[in-house]
């Protein structure tokens, strides 16, 4: 199966894994549908982190709520731990690039990209977030026979210092330059570890 994580271009790239090995194929199957339900219900992904961590908001194009799981070309409203961006309402904002589903024989593969982009209730077409759009947020989960692999990896992580206000490059370059020397690490790696808990799982 091909990998849909972005390339890296430029920029710093993040990694965070996680591996779980079953006894049975039916196992492993049963875990990769609950955690691809908690994978794409992000409005509950600071529930399973299981530390303080941002909050995520499934919005429409209006920057409406929704109480849904996720879908292609939704926004994602973000409350990070720490300042707010100034011109998005203390906010930062992505959209959902793409949702890749794939599966070859007893393999199958979830993939779920998020890319900053503009705050769809401003007039502003700024990038509503540290990082610059070509920066990516993947999450992948992958069974292959017994075993599920959970990465996380975020590829071209370059600071948004382009925004017309003077306010947003100064919290932008203070928050993205954190998030390169490492604070974003716990977060990411905290979902990682909280989509491959099974005691985060729903038994049916």
């Amino acid at each position: 199966m091909r990998t849909p994580i972005p390339e890296q271009i430029e920029g710093k790239a993040l990694d965070c894994f996680k591996t779980i090995d079953f006894p049975s194929l039916q196992d492993s199957a049963r875990f990769f549908e609950q955690a691809k339900t908690k994978l794409l219900d992000i409005n509950n992904w600071h529930q399973i982190t299981g530390r303080p961590s941002a909050e995520f908001q499934i919005m429409d194009s209006f920057g409406l709520p929704l109480d849904r799981t996720v879908e292609r070309g939704d926004y994602i409203r973000i409350d990070i731990p720490g300042p707010g961006l100034p011109s998005a309402d203390g906010y930062d904002w992505v959209q959902v690039e793409s949702i890749d589903k794939q599966s070859e024989g007893q393999n199958q593969r979830l993939t779920l990209t998020l890319r900053p982009s503009p705050d769809p209730t401003n007039e502003h077409t700024d990038t509503a977030h540290f990082f610059k759009r070509l920066a990516t947020s993947s999450i992948l989960l992958e069974q292959t026979g017994k075993r599920i692999f959970i990465h996380y990896a975020g590829r071209n992580e370059i600071i948004n210092t382009d925004n017309s206000s003077i306010l947003d490059n100064f919290r932008n370059f203070m928050v993205g330059l954190g998030a390169k020397m490492g604070a974003s690490f716990p977060q990411w790696q905290a979902l990682v570890d909280g989509l491959g808990n099974s005691r985060t799982m729903n038994s049916n």
